[in-house]
């Protein structure tokens, strides 16, 4: 029998590829294991080299496994965590995404900073990928919003 987990993350990966390659951000797995393991997915956002990791699991501690992903990317690389969270559903042998986001991407704020700070311009919009039939969401940002 084949081990579940494993492909939940193999599939999920794939996904994530296939996701950034359908609005062209250049993309492709990683090979995994051993001390060259650098992350699951790499990916070329505004010109700079992204190490992204999969994640389809139930719950997950965000702070300790951007800390993993970060050194296991070498430390200078930005990463980010994408996470597909399941559950399990009664009646039902397969754990299933949750309702509202179903996947999520987690990252550092200096992550985030470059991120931002090198996104090509497109007027005031911000465009961003989500959901698994890779609808593009916007949202307007003005310089007068606080937080």
């Amino acid at each position: 029998m084949a081990n579940k987990p494993k492909i939940q993350g193999t599939n999920h990966e794939s996904w994530i590829v296939k996701a950034l390659t359908s609005v062209g951000i250049k993309a492709r797995r990683l090979a995994e294991g051993g001390s060259d393991d650098e992350g699951d997915v790499e990916a070329f956002i505004s010109g700079h080299r992204w190490v992204l990791e999969g994640k389809a699991c139930q719950t997950l501690n965000v702070q300790k496994i951007l800390g993993k992903a970060r050194r296991k990317a070498g430390g200078d690389t930005p990463v980010a965590v994408v996470w597909k969270r399941l559950v399990k559903v009664a009646g039902s042998k397969n754990r299933q995404p949750v309702e509202g986001e179903r996947i999520v991407v987690v990252l550092s704020w200096d992550d985030f900073q470059t991120l931002v700070l090198n996104a090509k311009p497109q007027g005031d919009t911000v465009y961003a990928v989500t959901n698994e039939v890779g609808t593009i969401y916007t949202e307007h940002l003005t310089d007068t919003e606080e937080v």
